[in-house]
């Protein structure tokens, strides 16, 4: 009796996967168009966290010039939650987290990805480690935040910070910004761990936004006591409970920054490939 039921639900199946198209014989006499292999993909690695990714993709999609849908960018999104703490990776020096860098890259790269956007600040530490895994560019968020930072502030000399403890500990956005004559502004390890931190961490676990509002908001004014003329939101979480409405002075958002690279990128690639 269950190899007769087996038998008679197989059948079904087939019959099924014929009238709607899901077995290569019933493909063959499709009239369906194929989708042209040459087309520019961004690729965005992401799940560092899950939120943070969602909202690059918004920005990215809000921030195309697209009047339809056939005008906005085709995207590939790898969320890999999974990767381990960045910033406890960085402060313990494991590197167990390099398999999953590797992994998120490569995947992008494999599955068709042109290019690649990272919505995490502070795995750019392990940047050349991804970038050496793949022949793809990846767009250097905060490379790119610093320029941003220079172009539409230039008159700026002091620029506050507001970044996991990793990022601050690694001295990347300093890096980059001490490059360009700008000083960076950092707020006290106090401030940090209790308020910067427990905010990101908070807006992880899906915690009070308007609580990790506030607490970002007394970080911010730490920034602007301590002389900055702009504040760098530099941690993707971020901008998702930051009030810039609330700030004293201008705030660059480096996921907004990577939305628009991502998008400049995008542009550029399609026009060479045209030309």
């Amino acid at each position: 009796m269950m190899r007769k039921r087996l038998a008679t639900w197989c059948l079904i199946l087939f019959v099924m996967g014929m009238m709607f198209g899901c077995c290569p014989a019933a493909r063959q006499g499709s009239t369906m168009p194929d989708v042209p292999a040459s087309h520019i993909i961004c690729g965005i690695f992401g799940g560092m966290g899950p939120e943070a990714t969602a909202n690059l993709y918004q920005l990215i999609v809000t921030s195309t010039p697209a009047a339809k849908d056939q005008e906005h960018i085709p995207t590939l999104i790898y969320s890999l939650p999974q990767v381990p703490d960045r910033t406890a990776a960085i402060f313990s020096g494991d590197t167990t987290i390099f398999p999953y860098l590797t992994e998120g890259v490569t995947r992008l790269e494999k599955s068709g990805a042109s290019f690649i956007a990272i919505p995490c600040n502070t795995v750019h530490y392990f940047f050349d480690h991804m970038q050496r895994s793949v022949k793809i560019p990846i767009i250097h968020m905060i490379r790119e935040t610093a320029a941003e930072v220079a172009a539409k502030h230039p008159g700026a000399k002091k620029v506050g910070l507001l970044a996991t403890s990793g990022t601050i500990r690694t001295g990347l956005y300093e890096k980059e910004l001490t490059a360009l004559g700008i000083e960076v502004v950092k707020p006290s390890p106090e401030m940090v761990e209790n308020n910067v931190m427990k905010a990101v961490y908070s807006i992880k676990a899906h915690g009070d936004k308007r609580q990790a509002e506030e607490w970002l908001y007394e970080a911010g004014k730490e920034l602007e006591a301590k002389g900055a003329a702009v504040v760098v939101l530099g941690c993707t979480e971020i901008p998702l409970a930051f009030n810039a409405a609330r700030s004293g002075v201008p705030v660059v958002s480096a996921t907004q920054v990577l939305a628009d690279r991502a998008i400049e990128y995008y542009q550029k690639l399609v026009k060479a490939k045209i030309n």
